[in-house]
């Protein structure tokens, strides 16, 4: 018999499984003790939902002091760990490489996404997951911070000109001189779409950027109601149904200026995606309402009804091989219900069709990485980047 705990922030009360529970206390580090229901959860199955999560790392800290945890745990979460470390530490070496250079050619940027909330918003540096190293330059100066970055020893991959110019994409996929991948934004919203729907303001934000020690040099990056706007808004675009991007929520908006976000949220269309967001953080990190009147609000309206009921037939955090993992109502959030509808029905077939391609072995290549030249093509991606999009 598997036992669980109760989590009143999960929805409507309902039992969380032991290593759900386990999820949330590693992602928000709470204490977590051991529960006799993880003695029948295998070492993969761990570390699968840690990764589904992004969060193995944070659990592997959450249990090292764990004497209950067989080899069969401890050996695959503290590998996970320590790869996460090497490429931590590997993205701060590209970053210090390519910053210095960014610094000397006087181009405004900041550091955005992985590095900077592993090592300045969540507890310790060696809890958040991540892969590649993102930075946001000013969008008039993008072309050249792309010549600077090759010049430091880094490669451009994506060279798909023609698709490259059709799809407007808000940033280029590179790689770093020591291995990292690296995402060069000349804006935060990756999709054409996407900025329209919630306007932020790029060179607004790179003026209020602050510095902040990581690791290797003070570097760039965003001031604390920028930095959470963005991750809200990021978080509900990919669905909220990761812990790593809930995680990342609830840990930028401790200490934040809570009406100074309202008031950006409100400039850049974003108040319902950030409350729905929010809202859901602070439920499942059991901390209880939004401390916010503006988004507590609007993540009490129609949408927001909807995302919490959909939370009590579905307790959060899912596990691998849960169905229905998806988060496409926070995804679909706009500012107004019909809005909402519109983009929740045209997501959906999005998704039915890149099933579809899936299914038929058509996702094989990234389409923007193919080498087709065409100097065109490259003129009028670059004339959309330096003209903010």
């Amino acid at each position: 018999m598997v036992l669980v705990r109760r989590r009143a922030s999960a929805g409507a009360g309902r039992p969380l499984r032991p290593l759900a529970q386990l999820l949330l206390d590693a992602a928000f580090d709470q204490c977590a003790t051991w529960d006799d229901g993880l003695a029948a959860v295998a070492g993969d199955d761990v570390v699968d939902a840690g990764f589904l999560h992004r969060i193995s790392p944070a659990i592997a800290r959450a249990t090292r002091g764990w004497t209950e945890v067989s080899d069969g745990w401890r050996a695959p979460l503290r590998a996970v760990q320590h790869r996460q470390m090497l490429r931590h530490l590997r993205a701060l070496e590209d970053l210090k490489v390519v910053g210095a250079a960014l610094d000397r050619a006087g181009i405004a940027w900041v550091v955005v996404k992985g590095a900077t909330l592993a090592s300045v918003v969540w507890p310790h540096a060696d809890m958040r997951e991540y892969y590649d190293l993102d930075l946001l330059v000013e969008p008039a100066s993008f072309r050249d911070a792309v010549a600077i970055v090759e010049s430091t020893g880094g490669r451009l991959l994506d060279r798909n000109w023609p698709a490259l110019s059709a799809s407007g994409r808000g940033e280029l996929a590179m790689v770093g001189r020591h291995g990292t991948p690296l995402d060069l934004h000349w804006h935060l919203a990756v999709a054409p779409s996407v900025r329209r729907a919630f306007p932020l303001d790029v060179d607004a934000m790179l003026a209020r950027r602050r510095h902040h020690h990581l690791s290797v040099a003070p570097m760039p990056v965003l001031d604390p109601e920028d930095q959470a706007l963005h991750v809200a808004v990021h978080a509900a675009q990919a669905g909220a149904n990761r812990l790593v991007w809930l995680a990342d929520v609830y840990y930028a908006t401790r200490g934040v200026d809570w009406e100074e976000l309202a008031r950006r949220c409100r400039r850049a269309d974003a108040t319902v995606p950030v409350a729905l967001v929010v809202d859901r953080a602070y439920r499942v990190a059991g901390r209880g309402s939004v401390p916010s009147r503006d988004l507590a609000q609007a993540a009490d309206g129609v949408w927001g009804r909807l995302a919490r009921s959909r939370d009590d037939l579905l307790p959060f955090p899912g596990l691998p091989g849960d169905r229905r993992l998806g988060g496409n109502i926070y995804g679909a959030a706009r500012p107004t219900v019909p809005a909402s509808m519109w983009r929740l029905g045209k997501d959906h077939v999005a998704a039915r069709y890149q099933g579809w391609r899936h299914r038929h072995g058509r996702n094989t290549v990234r389409p923007w990485q193919q080498d087709v030249p065409d100097p065109q093509a490259r003129e009028a991606y670059f004339a959309t980047a330096m003209s903010g999009g």
